[in-house]
């Protein structure tokens, strides 16, 4: 049986490699969402840290694979502050204006001259 010696591809029985494409996936998703900025900078890391032991023959190891992804846009959503029974509320509707969903009056079509 032949040494099989550790490579990317190898690492973790291909475990390095199938992190690092979930990842990438997750980056692309991201450029393709439109509440995103298109020009922001993404990225994926692959960390893989060794420690070694005292007589340097075995080392314990750690893999972590992780994107850094674009935040989604601000939506602004203005709001109305007031009260309601003693306590504070906010709504996106100015609760001080008059209700004119009841009180809407259709129009006649103007007949031309």
């Amino acid at each position: 049986m032949s040494e099989q010696f550790v490579s990317l591809e190898t690492l973790g029985q291909g475990a390095a490699v199938e992190l690092f494409a979930d990842e990438l996936r997750k980056v692309l998703d991201n450029i393709l969402d439109v509440n995103t900025k298109a020009s922001a900078k993404r990225s994926v890391t692959l960390t893989l840290e060794i420690k070694p032991d005292e007589d340097r023959s075995f080392a314990h190891t750690s893999l972590e694979v992780k994107s850094k992804l674009a935040p989604t846009k601000p939506v602004g959503v203005p709001i109305y502050i007031g009260k309601h029974g003693g306590a504070a509320v906010a709504t996106e509707r100015d609760n001080r204006q008059l209700a004119f969903d009841d009180n809407v009056v259709g129009m006649k079509e103007a007949k031309s001259v």
